[in-house]
């Protein structure tokens, strides 16, 4: 972490550098100019060959994650030739209008920069690079039409600054309303259950976020916009929240519940006469402006008030009509605990999700090496869970509680009752974490669960807050020939609330990153036993890490499956190897039941319409038991389950089962088992007979709609 934001310290420094040529006496008063053009010029350079190398959705600290003193060093060569080359170079070149230039490219940059940070959805290498790029065009379009003139300095006098300010507050205003408060606090008060955020909590960092972003905006628009841009930018502003404004208010229709999923389709008809309204409407204001400048600058600041004091107006009769608003304190899974190695013996379950059997074949294709760590594992390659997708299959992993098909009751709350395996697991004297979301656990649970808590508020960034809610404002407001690219959906906000002390089942990163800092350790109670249920993304879309933990930002809504399934089912197991590797460290490795398995195997559609069988779908299961040793990982296709695992771990504790254990289910049984694809409506029952990667070992037994007495 200090070396990636050292590349941003070394900017500012060789910037600084560059700043101090020959005549620097006479050109001081224009000291800080010079340095943010040859920032942004060292930043680019930067940006761009991190462009090249594949990081453009990310901003150049992201894409320096993995920075280290070297890097500075190889990075610091071509920053110290620009640093002394090209200040003497554009000095010969330019000689009197040295300085114009600098002062005419710094407020083309900040004009461009206030677009790309206004219409795109995050500010990375891409949109930084592109808009470098426009404001070197609009240098390059100055000097042709000789506007680069002396009134293309910056004027900062008190006079200036006053006359710029007046200009701009109502505009920046009219946009922190719009943008930042109305449309976000609209979308919370109308859809308060399914913000994890308490509305203050909410409300108060939003707005804080919102000032900071208008007081940044107002700041730069003072300290590097020459006239011209400043008049043009202000326009180009009001004109788009105008329209956008009208857009959100008359022009979506009726849109139903504005949740950013798409669901509305447009005709080509549709969003022909949508432009045709927006080009008609912005045509308008650049007429008027054209012709009548002072009088457009006057109706710019009397329409900016008038459409914010409405929007606050408004928002004031929604919060007092809303519900539900008051703090958000639940009960939820913590990761306390997760590195805790029992000084008894443990019993270590990992559920790599939708980690599917096949791709097992895909790993090996790539590196025949890889799965040696596990060299003590049996791998049952003809296993089958008893559910797909998670919501079902997580509670019967925990509880093993035998499906009733024909209950009216939602499977996740019956699992939990009564005797099940975390009870019993519990009532043999171990110590329960449980890692996973607490969706899949049910608050009866609390007191037999060590990393259960109640009273947890999530919190979030600032950053990350601002983002979402620019964006759903901007769905919003965008035509619809646009609104795709700002689409958002519930889960958006979900994921928006966290907290480091919740699990996160989203992404392995930041448990990878708590095991590489802090590292296993033994229990402090010398008689401990120690249960860990680690749910993991795994297999799981969207795939936004790499087998090296790189992090991959990425829009799971556009593009389900960018990025590498191998690269990241590879990391996910790396990440088990580090844990197995530091429970060998502590002693705590061979007298331990290690289980890596999935919840379920791919969940796309297996049978057609009419029942035949197309593919097939089946989990990974890597099993340990205690003090099992071996030369080579062993693979075993034995038909086995679920089930079966239930059973093992059950025995391990030394409860005495009916059911046998994996090791005790003959090679060549023949044995049928079953499979259900459950959703929150529809039930699907499967049937296989043989070897489970085989289509034709399946078969498809019914389809029928669920009848829940409640339902999730």
């Amino acid at each position: 972490m200090f070396y990636n934001y050292g590349i941003i310290l070394m900017i500012m420094i060789f910037s600084l550098l560059s700043s101090i040529e020959i005549d620097f006496i006479k050109t001081r008063k224009y000291l800080f100019w010079k340095w943010s053009f040859y920032f942004c010029i060292n930043l680019f350079l930067l940006s761009s060959v991190k462009y090249y190398l594949g990081y453009q959705k990310e901003n150049l600290l992201e894409s320096f994650w993995n920075a280290k003193f070297i890097t500075l060093l190889h990075y610091s060569i071509p920053l110290i030739v620009v640093a002394v080359v090209l200040p003497i170079l554009l000095k010969l070149l330019l000689r009197e209008n040295y300085i114009k230039l600098i002062c005419y490219f710094d407020s083309s940059l900040f004009f461009t920069f206030v677009f790309t940070f206004f219409f795109v959805r995050k500010f990375n290498n891409r949109a930084f690079c592109i808009a470098f790029m426009l404001a070197i065009i609009m240098v390059i379009v100055a000097i042709i039409l000789g506007r680069m003139k002396s009134d293309c300095l910056i004027d900062f006098n008190k006079d200036a600054v006053k006359k710029k300010l007046k200009k701009i507050l109502p505009i920046l205003l009219y946009y922190l309303v719009t943008v930042v408060i109305f449309t976000p606090n609209e979308l919370y008060l109308n859809n308060a259950t399914d913000f994890p955020l308490s509305y203050g909590y909410f409300f108060t960092k939003l707005l804080l976020s919102g000032v900071v972003v208008v007081l940044a905006l107002i700041a730069g628009m003072i300290l590097y916009f020459n006239e011209e841009h400043l008049n043009l930018c202000l326009f180009f502003i009001f004109a788009f929240l105008t329209v956008g404004y009208i857009q959100g208010l008359l022009l979506n229709g009726n849109m139903g519940v504005l949740d950013g999923t798409g669901s509305n389709v447009y005709n080509k008809g549709t969003i022909i006469i949508n432009i045709i309204v927006w080009f008609v409407l912005i045509g308008i204001f650049v007429f008027v402006a054209w012709r009548k400048r002072v009088f457009f600058e006057k109706l710019m600041r009397v329409v900016s008030i008038w459409i914010l004091l409405i929007q606050i107006v408004t928002l004031g009769t929604i919060f007092i009509t809303a519900k539900e608003i008051t703090s958000k304190d639940e009960m939820v899974l913590l990761t306390e605990g997760m590195l805790d190695i029992g000084q008894k013996d443990n019993i270590i379950i990992f559920v790599l999700d939708k980690f599917d059997g096949t791709y097992v074949d895909e790993i090996l294709e790539q590196d025949q090496n890889f799965f040696e760590p596990l060299n003590d594992f049996v791998f049952y390659n003809n296993a089958a869970s008893l559910f797909s997708p998670t919501y079902d299959s997580i509670p019967f992993l925990l509880t093993g509680t035998t499906y009733d098909e024909d209950s009216h009751i939602d499977y996740v709350q019956y699992a939990y009752d009564g005797n099940n395996l975390l009870t019993d697991i519990s009532d043999a004297g171990y110590d329960i974490g449980v890692y996973t979301d607490k969706r899949y656990v049910v608050e009866q649970m609390k007191d037999r669960i060590s990393n259960y808590e109640e009273g947890v508020q999530r919190t979030c960034s600032m950053k990350d807050l601002f983002s979402l809610m620019k964006q759903c404002s901007m769905y919003k407001m965008a035509p619809f020939v646009a609104k795709y690219y700002y689409i958002y959906d519930t889960s958006d906000i979900a994921l928006l609330a966290v907290n480091d002390k919740i699990v996160n089942i989203e992404d392995d990163l930041p448990f990878y990153h708590k095991l590489i800092r802090e590292g296993l350790g033994l229990s402090e109670n010398n008689t401990e036993s120690v249960f860990r249920f680690i749910h993991m993304h795994g297999g799981h879309p969207p795939y936004i890490m790499t087998e090296d933990f790189q992090h991959i930002a990425y829009d799971y809504r556009r593009d389900e499956h960018w990025g590498s399934g191998v690269s990241q089912r590879k990391g996910a197991m790396k990440i088990v190897y580090e844990y197995i590797n530091q429970m060998k460290k502590l002693g705590k490795y061979d007298d331990a039941l290690i289980v890596i398995t999935a919840d379920h195997g791919i969940t796309e559609e297996l049978c057609d319409a009419d029942g035949n069988m197309e593919k097939v779908s089946f989990p990974i299961l890597f099993v340990k038991e205690p003090y099992d040793s071996h030369e080579n990982m062993m693979i075993s296709s034995t038909p086995v389950c679920h089930e079966d695992l239930i059973a093992t771990i059950r025995k391990k504790i030394g409860i005495s089962v009916a059911d046998r254990t994996l090791k005790e289910i003959d090679a060549d049984e023949k044995r049928v088992r079953c499979m259900y694809i459950s959703t929150p409506d529809v039930l699907e029952k499967f049937e296989i007979d043989g070897e489970i990667d085989k289509v034709d070992n399946w078969r498809f037994l019914y389809k029928k709609r669920k009848e829940l007495e409640t339902t999730h």
